[in-house]
């Protein structure tokens, strides 16, 4: 009797280690600078934003706060994730909370909060990685895809687009393992295709915000040859004052030797040039939207269901 009470004792304590695994918080208050290790600033007007984000290890990449994922499809989708981040040098990871909310705004500022204020992305150039975001809140269910760093530069418009409507049936009927699947291979797709034209132009700062770069060579190459050519010909003008002028042709010619019999004035031809210049916009004007940290990150456009 005593050897099934510990038998069963110990099924329960490796049921619950195993199913808590993924939701570990840890106390802020406790940790230097709230446990917050990127280079943002805690201040007054973010500090109840860092209080109120869990803090999590970000080594297990799924933070299941929904309970919608048994230990077994955890562990699937963990090596998935960890598949991306072989591939991409570039970190992920995968949230479910039931968030009551009125607005889209509400869901972007919890995503970036817990992007931001834990250790995502902590290793890698411009702290790059990508969250996919699901609120389980039952009256008005969620998900959005939510890039940081370089992450931006590979997914616009047409991407986001594309990886939310692959992902919406599986994600709807709760089917996680299937959605986080092609979730993954869409995010493998795009990245190995590069950066989109649309993004060609654009950078990514030191505090995570896309910046638009201009290309325009051939807008300096004017300039300097403009340059160039004022001042030729401003030495060549100088150098012609020091010689007398003459109006007219007895300077050169004899009177003797200049006959004139007739002139005419005719037009042989004419050449008229045309030059098309085109321009492009380049991005469409993509930006970064601004979390409470200060940092940039850019996302989809959401999907309810």
């Amino acid at each position: 009797m005593k050897k099934i009470k510990i038998i069963i004792l110990l099924i329960l304590i490796t049921f619950t280690a195993s199913v808590s695994a993924s939701t570990n918080t840890k106390n802020r208050n406790e940790l230097n600078n709230l446990g917050v290790n990127k280079h943002w600033n805690i201040t007054q007007s973010n500090k109840a934003n860092v209080l109120n984000t869990y803090l999590v290890d970000s080594n297990e990449k799924i933070y299941d706060f929904s309970e919608k994922i048994n230990d077994e499809d955890e562990k699937i989708i963990y090596d998935k994730l960890t598949e991306f981040i072989n591939h991409t040098n570039m970190d992920i990871a995968f949230i479910t909370v039931n968030l009551p909310y009125t607005s889209d705004q509400t869901n972007e500022e919890y995503a970036a909060d817990f992007y931001d204020y834990n250790d995502f992305g902590i290793d890698k150039e411009n702290y790059s990685g990508i969250l996919l975001f699901r609120n389980t809140y039952e009256q008005d269910p969620y998900y959005d895809i939510y890039t940081f760093g370089n992450a931006q530069l590979y997914f616009d418009t047409y991407r986001y687009d594309d990886i939310l409507d692959s992902i919406y049936d599986d994600l709807h009927s709760e089917n996680y393992v299937s959605g986080l699947n092609t979730f993954v291979n869409k995010l493998i797709y795009y990245y190995d295709q590069g950066i989109p034209n649309s993004l060609k132009n654009y950078i990514v700062d030191k505090n995570g915000y896309l910046q638009k770069t201009y290309q325009t060579p051939w807008l300096a190459a004017i300039v300097t040859a403009s340059i160039i050519t004022i001042t030729v010909t401003i030495i060549l003008i100088n150098k012609n004052k020091m010689v007398k002028k003459k109006l007219d042709t007895s300077t050169y010619l004899s009177p003797a030797d200049l006959h004139i019999t007739n002139a005419q004035n005719k037009l042989v031809n004419s050449y008229i040039t045309h030059h098309t210049v085109s321009s492009s916009s380049g991005g469409g004007g993509f930006s970064s939207h601004s979390g409470s940290s200060g940092g940039g990150h850019s996302s989809g456009g959401g999907r309810h269901g």
